[in-house]
């Protein structure tokens, strides 16, 4: 009988395998018309390629970039075999790539929960969520890269305000996943930067790039609700000292403190308080 261990390695190659065979058939998309290649879906091949040999890869920001790697084939390759489906002419080599796409990350879950994985990734909360913005940031980053790269011929400019879009997205994924507080704060930024010019645009870019948002709006909300569950423990971690005779009003002490950072936030355990008792007080004569 396979051992567990002997089973993990198995599962994880074979999502590895997975994504690589995806990003072949990518390859043989683009490539189908000798006459008029697809660049840009070729250069998507190659960054599915590189993001399969991640996925074999123990390290959180390896997986990181694999998984978004995987979801910017998946989410639209499964839109399409769902659309296609409902109008009665199933689109097959959609439903391959989302399978193969999907498959990858199913195979390679387990890699998230290794004991290495939990002592390299281990917010004090909100685990699953931070892993699933930072993956999201990531997608959103190597789409963007894309599209600029692509667009570097025609519109310059616009194509090197994208890319620096794209990196720091990148960038803001592989900072969370590494327990580092600027990743939070860089996709904040990102957001803001993102919304502002999307609001001043009213076409199909400007949509994009209000979409591009939200990666950094779900990275920026646990730490929203940590500082509300913050306040709600101060305010509740006051004690009341009896006062002697010749003391009207009873006195307050803070007798916790919780931690006041983002990198505080990320490192400290759940159940990690300061406590100190509450000083004696006595009535002047």
């Amino acid at each position: 009988m396979p051992t567990n261990a002997a089973m993990s390695n198995g599962r994880r190659l074979l999502g590895s395998a997975a994504l690589v065979a995806t990003a072949g058939g990518l390859a043989a998309v683009a490539v189908q018309d000798r006459q008029w290649i697809e660049w840009a879906i070729l250069a998507s091949a190659g960054v599915v390629a590189a993001g399969g040999v991640a996925l074999a890869k123990r390290s959180m920001a390896a997986q990181v970039l694999a998984r978004g790697t995987a979801w910017t084939v998946l989410a639209p390759t499964a839109l399409i075999t769902v659309v296609s489906m409902v109008t009665g002419h199933t689109d097959l080599t959609a439903a391959a790539f989302a399978v193969g796409s999907g498959g990858a990350l199913v195979l390679a879950r387990p890699m998230l929960d290794t004991a290495d994985a939990r002592a390299e990734f281990a917010p004090s909360s909100f685990r699953k969520w931070l892993f699933a913005g930072a993956t999201a940031s990531v997608s959103a980053g190597l789409i963007s890269g894309l599209y600029a790269l692509d667009g570097l011929r025609w519109h310059p400019a616009s194509a090197l305000a994208l890319l620096g879009l794209a990196l720091s997205l990148i960038a803001s994924g592989i900072g969370v996943v590494r327990m580092r507080a600027w990743g939070i704060l860089l996709g904040a930024l990102t957001s803001i930067l993102a919304l502002v010019a999307g609001a001043m645009m009213h076409d199909a870019a400007g949509v994009a790039l209000a979409l591009a948002s939200l990666p950094g709006l779900m990275l920026v909300l646990p730490v929203l609700l940590a500082q509300r569950d913050r306040s709600r423990a101060d305010a509740g971690s006051f004690t009341r000292v009896s006062s002697q005779i010749g003391v009207e009003a009873p006195s307050r002490v803070r007798v916790a403190t919780e931690p006041t950072t983002f990198e505080d936030e990320l490192d400290a355990p759940a159940d990690e308080h300061v406590t100190a008792p509450a000083p004696a007080m006595r009535a002047q004569a």
